[in-house]
């Protein structure tokens, strides 16, 4: 039996709150955008986020619809999102809970989406038949995945050094979860999703040097982040001035710039 991957537990997403919180979320707005889009609900919709994070797509999303319902097993990040909400004065049923076991009834939405999330559970193909089982007929969701990154793309650098020192992590080995569209296509028919389509997205992510985007990754990537928790202070040490070293090598010393392409999945029920 494989193990399961350390991403498929709240511990490491909720080292990563504040920062993502803060900072992460400008390189998701757009993806959610996007998102929105591609489901077009109603201004009467009642609309779900599952693994919302700290609520990038719910709290954007709250204004322009009659009801949004929220959840991720992080608390942490829930936790965030509900400090947003109530500072905006934005409604949102935020939860904590399991993806793969929805705390809702049959039926009860009109969109339903999972950003860069449902890639992560141990088991994909359950959160697919529990947005569909919480779906509308008619109703529609959006599944954001990442499209497979060319072997410069500086999280592949990031992930070959990760692998170094915490090898029961995979990510960049293999496939990833619903990251080719047929393959996308497939989970969500077989999960009772009708009218699919997947959709390639680009956006530009841009950071001023390496040291930018390294900042960016320790306190916002989860799984670098449980890296830094594990490591003793001369291990971590290491780690970073070989990652900083990958990275000067393939961008320099200037601006850093990379398109990150996503795969947005919609079905209806």
């Amino acid at each position: 039996m494989s193990q399961q991957s350390p991403l498929a537990d709240p511990a490491p997403w909720n080292l990563v709150d504040a920062w993502y919180a803060e900072r992460g979320v400008q390189f998701m707005v757009p993806f959610t955008r996007d998102a929105i889009a591609l489901a077009a609900p109603a201004a009467d919709a009642r609309v779900l986020d599952v693994a919302c994070g700290p609520g990038t797509l719910a709290l954007h999303i709250a204004p322009e619809v009659a009801h949004v319902a929220a959840l991720d097993f992080a608390a942490a990040m829930i936790d965030r999102l509900r400090e947003r909400a109530d500072r905006e004065g934005l409604a949102v049923d935020a939860r904590v809970g399991d993806g793969q076991d929805l705390p809702w009834p049959d039926a009860g939405f009109d969109a339903a989406f999972s950003m860069f999330g449902l890639i992560f559970f141990p088991d994909p193909d359950r959160g697919l038949r529990e947005l569909h089982r919480v779906l509308k007929p008619g109703g529609r969701v959006v599944v954001g995945s990442w499209a497979p990154f060319a072997e410069d793309h500086p999280l592949m650098l990031l992930f070959a050094a990760l692998r170094a020192v915490m090898p029961e992590l995979p990510l960049g080995r293999g496939p990833a979860p619903l990251n080719h569209p047929d393959e996308f296509t497939a989970a969500l028919a077989g999960a009772g999703f009708t009218g699919v389509r997947v959709e390639p997205v680009t956006h530009e992510f841009r950071f001023a040097d390496v040291d930018a985007l390294w900042t960016f990754n320790v306190r916002g990537n989860a799984p670098i982040a449980l890296l830094h928790q594990r490591l003793s202070a001369e291990a971590w040490q290491a780690f970073e001035t070989d990652v900083l070293a990958r990275l000067r090598e393939r961008f320099g010393s200037g601006p850093v710039a990379y398109p990150q392409t996503a795969l947005l999945g919609l079905g209806v029920r």
